[in-house]
Formats: structure tokens, sequence, C-alpha cells
């Protein structure tokens, strides 16, 4: 029964000032406004009409909608629009008249279209004749379609000429859009038509099918030769561009990503494909190198752009993709595979990591490697999205980011899905007709927004889609561009949406800035290539003029800048696609300027203008001869807990090191993962190891080493062993979870002395020395991270006490109770307060920073206040030079799902929810003070079959809490949180407390491993080291993190980024100083299930 009651007089008088405030809200003046279709008479609308066997069940692209190409057709100085349609002759050309008025020229200018469906379309001046073509792509030959890609050369009298096939570019596939550039740098235009497979996208097949050709898939790059033969030449077979239908091509973008004067290739592939990135080879060819640079894709890759949207002079890349933003939807959306599948589908058939968001890919510098940091950055779920546009809305320097999004039909909805499939099931394999009507009815909507962000020119970009006025625009939005179109100084967007007339949106911002037209002295008319650089005073804006951009979309041959606060240039450089420049000083104002390449003079050097910045270590790896390599054996910790958040097997190898000899050489023990010998890595004279296997005692060969320390243990003057075992394998109790001791022989041997050491057999994380009560030898620190089948259940740590003749005995909680302390990570010794007494600090997962304070022999446990994360790693150093110890800790970071977007403290609740007698991890983060579930309804009734018949639609619980989920099974659990992802520093204030201080942004792009001091002449810095790879797909495995230099400044008080080794992948775990022959420094790094890294 629904009670009704009465609203009081008070709380209605409430409600009604909100209702008028909100009122009041709604008038408030966006960025952007809609301008009606009466006032621009821009009527077009692409009207997908049913046609008999063409459907989203037969054509998987048949809602991907259509294109809009931006232009002066006429050199009148205004810039037009042309619109392609998925119908034939829908296609519409319109003339700018000024003020936002444009003239349907369509029928009298000849370019409506004679192909049944076209897709993307692009503006360029393909002829050489300084007035716009425009160059129009279709899908034909399959379905019933008819027609071909079409070339209309402007007349230059308003009418156009379709002469496709006299330039041999009238091809007959399926494509999705053209890109005109210049290759080969021989002055003139040539032209890359991106295709799309047809076959269907469940055949998974090996990467060795890319060799194969297919007439109606597989990209094609022809060369301009009109000049010689009046045609455009297919080169595609000997440039080295893939011609197969494993490429589901539906974003193309050319930029000169590795700043070497030539221009490169980035290809964004749909579903199992991965996308491309051809370097150039400055010979007529490309090379397809992306498992070299690029750490993950987006799965489901649609359109991108290229542009530098940090200010840093390196062009990045943005692919857009289909998750969700909002809980709702996110948890009906069936996105990435489960961990079984995608482990076959990489290793059996060759395919890169791919997931399931929009991804950001910073460029390092140079095409060097790129890290991907769209969680971060803030823009990872747009939903099904289709074009993203770089460009400065407001005109404050920065790049912004637009992005087009909904679609007709989600037929990804897990509901929906389920539903096929049950019908496929009842009605057997006669599909009909009625049938296929009946599906396409039942797929639910899909309607969107375009998201509008606003980018810091930095890292970091926030949605404004309310602010500037598109998040309330419901629709299916796909092919976009932007253009000035009133010439005010500011850019206004051109969309094009399926069945909705096209949406024009004007720029009302304020602000200065300059548009930059470029005149070409070659068949290269309108500069198509060349870099734009604009240098005022610290900052630098960077632009290359590229037309293609978004998704089957293009923009005009001019580069717009905003000029905040009225501020110009110093001066302004340009390069040229023949790689001629010039630096402009002179006559720079704001409004439009156009720069002719006559003026140009020289060859621009890349090499000097993008000189490398000082690395403070250089790699000498290739100069090192060590023959050992991590090699993790194949454990796979979630087919045991598959609910925890993370596999806890893979967090090695750890180092130690010392001169086990006394040569003067420091050797080092490196910690192997299970199957593993023990081994010491002896250093020679000439500077190369060899190889020293320990003997083996008890289980040690099937140990994980996850930790090791060398000491003086029986104070004979020569350095023993203590290596613990850990990893996430075998239960607490197995045998192989004891640590080994070894006592140096006095001859560079070792003796294994088990004997010595309590038997402590679980799985632990860290070894700390420390002489806790001043005796004069030295003891150790062990702690506990988890219990193989009980992530989430507190570990105990042990204080291991030397009788001072290397026998080990577990310290009684009268001096230390580290019972139950959490699940630690790490752990480091030191005099926090400086009372002469060395304490202990420890981080893990899940806990809050705990130091025990050593009170003359006793300790205290003492915890940071809010300090709670997933913390890695603890490092003692005095970063401020005041005498008192800080510490350096490596937490998860912002690059994640788990912070991204949320408010509010991560949670895990522990508990065994279905009475199995096994305990179950759920995960959740917090918005809006609403908890909600991190994975989603399979993946939770993996372990818990109970919620399945609960819940037999994922629509029941979607957008619902935890609390609502679980509801009376939510009660008696473990409550853990994490209030920080943030690697930080804790900075000791001398009086007890400290001071929680972010790293900057550059180190919160993955989890942190190691910090290590710079011990040479160029740096007295630090450099940070990590990446983790063990999650599930859905979380996305964590590779932005190159290694990274980073200092604390005292002269500002602040951490600053000094830069990155951006050569170098992988998952990095230690990193430690050798002494060698010349009383020289060299750091050794390890990754796990990789080489060893040497620097100096």
């Amino acid at each position: 029964m629904i009670k009704v009651h009465s609203l009081p007089i008070k709380l209605l008088c409430n409600f009604l000032v909100l209702v008028f405030l909100l009122g009041a809200c709604k008038n408030k003046q966006t960025l952007f406004s809609k301008v009606s279709p009466i006032t621009s008479n821009i009527s077009f609308t692409n009207e997908l009409i049913e046609k008999d066997g063409l459907s989203i069940l037969y054509y998987l692209y048949y809602y991907n909608g259509g294109g809009v190409a931006t232009g002066d057709i006429n050199n009148d100085g205004l810039i037009d629009i042309y619109f392609t349609a998925n119908s034939t002759g829908k296609n519409k050309l319109y003339l700018n008249k000024g003020d936002f008025k444009f003239e349907d020229i369509t029928d009298k200018s000849g370019v409506k279209g004679i192909s049944d469906w076209c897709s993307g379309v692009t503006m360029a001046d393909v002829n050489a004749d300084g007035y716009l073509d425009i160059y129009v792509s279709t899908v034909s030959n399959k379905y019933g379609l008819k027609g071909h890609n079409e070339l209309y050369i402007n007349n230059k009298n308003g009418t156009f000429t379709e002469e496709s096939s006299k330039y041999g570019l009238n091809t007959a596939c399926f494509s999705t859009q053209s890109v005109f550039f210049d290759y080969d740098l021989d002055g003139d235009l040539d032209c890359y038509i991106l295709n799309q497979s047809h076959k269907p996208h469940a055949n998974i097949v090996n990467i060795s099918n890319r060799a194969n050709y297919d007439s109606l898939s597989g990209d094609r790059l022809f060369r301009n030769d009109v000049a010689t033969t009046g045609k455009f030449t297919d080169v595609t077979a000997a440039s080295g561009i893939y011609q197969s239908n494993l490429g589901y091509g539906l974003g193309i973008s050319i930029g000169d990503l590795n700043n070497d004067g030539w221009d490169d290739i980035y290809i964004g592939n749909d579903f199992h494909e991965n996308d491309y990135y051809y370097v150039n080879q400055q010979n007529g060819t490309f090379k397809e190198v992306g498992a070299d640079h690029f750490g993950h894709y987006s799965r489901f890759s649609m359109g991108n752009d290229i542009a530098d949207y940090n200010n840093d002079g390196q062009l990045d890349i943005i692919t857009v993709d289909m998750l969700p933003p909002d809980e709702k939807t996110l948890k009906t959306y069936g996105s990435d595979e489960n961990p079984d599948i995608y482990k076959v589908k990489l290793e059996r058939n060759g395919y890169q990591k791919q997931y399931s968001r929009n991804s950001l890919h910073k460029n390092n510098g140079n095409g060097v490697t790129f890290s991907e940091v769209g969680l971060m950055g803030g823009v990872s779920a747009t939903d099904w999205s289709w074009a993203p546009l770089f460009a400065d809305f407001d005109n404050d320097g920065n790049k912004d980011l637009f992005i087009s999004s909904g679609i007709v039909k989600r037929p990804v909805d897990l509901d929906y899905v389920q539903f096929v499939s049950d019908m496929k099931s009842n009605k057997g394999l006669d599909i009909t007709d009625k049938f296929d009507q009946e599906v396409i009815d039942k797929m639910p909507d899909g309607s969107s927004h375009p998201f509008m962000f606003k980018g810091d020119g930095l890292h970091q970009f926030t949605d404004v889609s309310k602010e500037w006025g598109t998040a309330n625009m419901k629709g299916y939005y796909t092919g976009a561009s932007y253009a000035d179109f009133n010439n005010d100084g500011k850019l206004d967007v051109i969309i094009n949406p399926i069945n909705e007339k096209a949406v024009l949106l004007k720029n009302t911002s304020s602000d200065s800035s300059m548009a930059i037209s470029l005149k070409g002295n070659t068949a290269n008319t309108f500069g198509i290539g060349a870099k734009v650089y604009l240098f005022n005073q610290s900052k630098t804006q960077y632009q290359q003029l590229m037309l293609t951009r978004g998704f089957q979309s293009s923009t005009a041959p001019e580069l717009h800048f905003g000029l905040p606060n009225g501020q110009l240039p110093d001066s302004i450089l340009v390069v040229w696609p023949n790689n001629t420049f010039q630096l402009i000083k002179k006559n720079i104002g704001f409004g439009k300027m156009q720069i002719q390449q006559d003026d140009a003079k020289g060859t621009f050097d890349f090499s000097s203008f993008f000189q490398s910045s000082q690395n403070r270590l250089t790699n000498i790896s290739k100069d090192v001869l060590v023959k050992w390599v991590h090699q993790e054996n194949d454990f796979i910790d979630h087919n045991r807990q598959y609910l925890i958040p993370h596999q806890l097997s893979t967090r090695g190898p750890k180092i130690a090191v010392a001169d086990i000899n006394k040569d003067g050489l420091e050797d080092f023990f490196v910690c192997g993962a299970s199957e593993q010998p023990n081994t010491i890595l002896v250093q020679k004279a000439n500077g190369n190891f060899e190889k020293m296997i320990l003997p083996n005692s008890g289980m040690s060969l099937h140990a994980e080493k996850v930790d090791a320390v060398f000491f003086d243990a029986n104070l004979d003057g020569y350095q023993d062993l203590y290596i613990v075992s850990g990893g996430n394998q075998y239960d607490n109790g197995n045998p192989a979870l004891l640590d080994h001791f070894y006592l140096s022989n006095g001859k560079g041997g070792f003796v294994p002395s088990d004997h010595l050491i309590p038997k402590l057999a679980f799985n632990k994380s860290s070894v700390t020395t420390i002489d806790f009560d001043k005796d004069g030898d030295t003891d150790l620190f062990i702690t506990g991270l988890a219990d193989a089948a009980k992530y989430g259940i507190a570990q105990s740590s042990y204080l291991l006490v030397n009788n001072g003749k290397a026998l080990f005995s577990v310290a009684p909680n009268s001096i230390i109770n580290a019972d139950n302390l959490g699940m630690a990570t790490s752990s480091t010794s030191a005099d926090v307060n400086n009372d002469g007494w060395s304490d202990l600090i420890i981080a893990g997962e899940w806990m809050k920073i705990t130091l025990f304070q050593n009170q003359k022999g006793k300790f205290e446990k003492v915890t940071i206040p809010n300090s709670s994360g997933l913390w890695q790693t603890i490092v003692q150093t005095d970063i401020n030079n005041d005498g008192w110890i800080d510490f350096l800790a490596g937490n998860w970071g912002h690059n994640t799902k788990l912070s991204s977007g949320k408010n509010g403290p991560l949670k895990l609740y522990v508990k065994d929810f279905d009475n199995n007698g096994s305990l179950e991890q759920v995960m959740c983060y917090t918005i809006n003070n609403n908890e909600y579930t991190f994975l989603g309804k399979d993946e939770l009734e993996r372990a818990l079959p109970v919620l399945k018949k609960a819940y037999l639609k994922y629509g029941e619980v979607a957008g619902k809490t935890v609390q609502y989920m679980f509801y009376d099974l939510f009660k008696d659990y473990i409550e853990l949180d994490a209030v920080t992802l943030s690697s930080v520093c804790f900075i000791n204030n001398g009086k007890g407390g400290f001071k929680m201080v972010d790293l900057p942004k550059e180190l919160q792009m993955a989890p942190i491993y190691s910090f290590t001091k710079i011990m040479n002449q160029n740096s007295n810095g630090y450099v940070a080291f990590g990446n983790f790879f063990g999650v599930i797909p859905y979380e996305g495995q964590y590779d932005a993190l190159q290694p990274t230099y980073f200092n604390f400044n005292q002269q500002q008080n602040k951490f600053l980024f000094e830069g990155i080794i951006p050569d170098l992948r992988g998952e990095f775990r230690d990193a430690k100083w050798l002494c060698n022959r010349d009383n020289k420094k060299r750091l050794v790094a390890t990754r796990n299930n990789n080489t060893l890294v040497f620097f100096e």
C-alpha cells in the first residue's frame, strides 16, 4: 500500500524557491547555442530508411550515420558545409551566406551523390587549382548496395563534376573515409582510403591473415601521379599497408607523430583487430609498429583525432569507444571479455591488449612510446562515441575536446542479447523477416548527447557539456566538424545526426584568437601537413594542418589559435611539408592571417628542435652481460578468487645488493618466481655478471621469492642472505611459503641455514633490517600480505630478534604487537622522531600508513589519519633536507576505473556471502554518496551464483547500490577502504606528524613499485618505477608509467616533474644501485617476466 503524505507549508515554499532558482539557471548563457534550422536554412536530415535485407542484423554498421565536411568552396572567405546521407541522392551542400545563413545549392552544384550508401566525406584540392574539391566515401558491392567512391571536382563557378573514374579513385568497396596528404613529400596530395571489413566480427582469426588481400575490405593507398599519368596509382601492396579483411577501419588520422618531418598514419579498428600505427619509412613505404609503441588500444575503436592537447610540442592521439558514463547503462553494457577468452585471443591469435573505453594516447616524445591516460584525463567514458575533435573552443589557449555520441539502437545491451539468444533457441534456425523485425524492435534505444570537455593544457579535461550547452541534446550524433562560420574568431560546431535535422552550434565565447591559413607553392595549394607553432613567452601552441578528423568528417584548411587575455604571440614558426620554414616576428595580429610558402627558406632541423630532455640516467643494458631473466610462473590468481581486485602473485622481482666476496664490486640477489633457483649475480671486473646458484634448501625451488636482504647476521664481517617466500599460489601453512636463510662461508659462498629462523609458512611481502634494541646486531621485520584463499583478511607481521649469533626468534607481543596488522606490501625502518631509536613504517593494501614508534626497545603503534590506500611501496628519504625523515609512498594512481570520475572512498566488503565456505570480495566505488559494485552482474555471479537466482535481468540491478543488490546478505561483513589512490610524499613536520603531499600528475599514471634517489652528477632528484598488468580485462592493465624523474624544489616548496625515460616498457618492480670497480654507481632495475635493465 502506498501512503500519501501532505507537504508541509515550509517545505512547499522551499520547493517553489528551488524551482525558481532552477529556472533561472536554465536561462544562464551557455558557451554554445543552437542555431534554428529556420534561421540557418539547413534542413538536411540523414534519415535511415529500412530496406529489405539491409538492417543492423545484416550490416553491422547500419547505424554509423553520415559525415560532414567544412570548407570554403568558392573562396569567398566563408566556410561552407557538405553532408553525406545513407540514402541515394540525399547528400547536401550548403553555401555560407554569412551571419549563420546558408543556401542549399546541392542540385545546381551537382553533388547530391549517386551511390546508395555514402559514409565519409573530405574536402581537399585534388587537382591543385586552388579550389576545394569533395571526395565522398561509399559502401558498395554487397547487400544490394550500388555505387563507388565519388570525386567532385570544383568547377570554380559553384558547380562540380564527378570525376572519380578519371582520377582513378572510383573504388567500390566498404569505405569509411579518406584522407589526402603528401606522404612522399613530392609536393602533391596522395590519397589513403580507409575501408571496413565485410566479414562477421565473430570470426577471430590469427594476425598472420593481415597479409591476405580482400577486394572489398582492406585499406588502399593511392599515390598522386596526376602530373605524369593524369591519375592516382594504387601502391598499397608495395607500401606496407594491410589490405586484409581483418581491419574494421572506422577512424583515420594523419600526423608527424615521431617528429622526423614525414607524416605517419593512425588507423582505428573496431572489434578484435588492433589499431594500426604506420610509421613513414621516408622511402614511399610504411611500417606497422604499434606493438612497439603502445601498451594497449580501445577495443571498439571508432573515430580518432591527433593534436597536441597538453602543449608540449608532441602530437597525441585520442580514439573513442563505447563505455557508458552512467551506472545504469554501464551495468547493462556488454564490453570486455572474461579473462579466459581474452587470454586465448591474445596468445593464440597474436593480438595486443584492448579495452572498451576511449583511449587518450599521450606522446612521450618523438613517438617513441605513448602512455594511455584517458581515465586520468577524465575522457574515457562518453557512451557510444563517434567523432572526437580537439580544438580550442573557449579561446583560452588550450585544446578542448568535443565527442559526438549516440546510436539508434543499442545491440550490446545485455538484457537484449539474452532476449535474442532465447528467441533463437525457441525458434530454432528458421529466422524469418517477421523474426528480424521483432529482434530490431526489441533493441533498446541508444541515444546520448554530444560531450564537451574543457582542457587545462596539461593533463585534465573537465566535462562541461552542461555549461557549454550540449548535455540536454539527446539523439544519435555521429559525423561532426568545426569551423568559424561567421568569422567572429570563435569555433562553431556542425553535427550530422541520424533521423534529426543537422545541428549547428554557435559559439558565444569571449577572448581573442587568430586563424592561420597557408598558401602553398606546389600542387599542395593549401599547405596540408604544414606545422605551425605559436610562441608566447613560456607557452607554445602547436597544430599540424590536416583536414580529415574525427569520424567520417573533415575540417576547413585553417588553423584556429585561442589567444587568452588578448595576448598576441611573440613569434610564429611555420614548417612546410617540404621542410622549408619561416619564423615570423612582425605583422602578427588578431583575426585571419595567411602565410605564404614562397617566403619560406632553408631546411628545418627536426632533431635539434625536438631535442630529448637531459637524461639523468643512460640505459647501458646492451653493454652488460647478464644471463638472467625473470620468468613468471603461469598462475592466475583470479582462477581461484575471481573477485579479488588484482593478482598478488606477480609482485616480483625484488633485489638485494651486497659485496659478497669483498672484491670491491657489489653483487645482487634477484628474487625469482616459483621454479626459478635462488641466484646471486656476481659482478666481475669487466662489469658483467656471472650466475651463482645457491644450494636448494627445503622447498626453496618451488617458493615464490618476494623479497630479500643481505646483512651480517653473525657479526663475522661477511654478508648473509635472508629470502622471503610468498606469492598467492599456496595456502598458508604450505612449506613452499617458508623463508630461507643462507650464512656466508667467508669465501664468497653460502650455506643453507634455515634451522636458525622461525618457520613462518604464510604469504609474506617484505623484509626490513633494524637493530631495534641497540644490542649491536641486526634484527628483521617480516610483513604478511594475504592468505591465498582469504584476500581481505588481515595478516600478521613479525619482528625476528637476533641473538647475536644469527639465531632468530619471534618477538613477543610485549615488544611489538603486529598481529592482524593488515595486507602489508612494503616496510622500512628509520628514526622518525630523531630520538636515536629506529622505528618501523609499513604500507599495504586497504591499510593506513602505519608506524611502530620505538620506545627504547618496545613499539607503540600509530597510524597516519586519512591515509588508507592501495599502497605498493614506501621508501625513506629526507625530501627537503631538514634533517627529518620523510617517506615516498607508491599507490595505485589516478589512471584507473577505480577512481576516475568517482568521489568518496573505494570500499572492499569481505564475507562468505553465499555460505559455501569460501570468502568473496565485493569492491565498490562511491558516486554522490552511493556505493556501487565495481564489477557487473556477470562477474559477480561467477563467484556468487546466488545473485543469478535473485536477479534474472541485468536491468534489475543496473544503477542500483550494493546495499540494494545484496539486500539481506549485506551484513556481518569486513569493511575495508582506500580513501586515496595518489602516490604521495609524507613530509615529516618534526612534531610527530606528517603532511601528505601528492606527487606530480605524471607519477599518477599507474601503480608505483619503486622509488630510487639518483646518485650521479647530473641530478639530485628521484626516479619512480611502476606499472601493473595483473588485472581482469574490464579494469585494463596499467602500462602508462615510464620511469619518471622528479624532485622537490625547496624554493617553490613543491614537487616538480623532470622528465621520463621514454623507451622502456614493462612492469618495473625494483631498482637499486651497485658499485663497480671504479667506485662508480650503476642502477639495476627489474621487470616482471622480463629482462634486467642497467643504467649509469
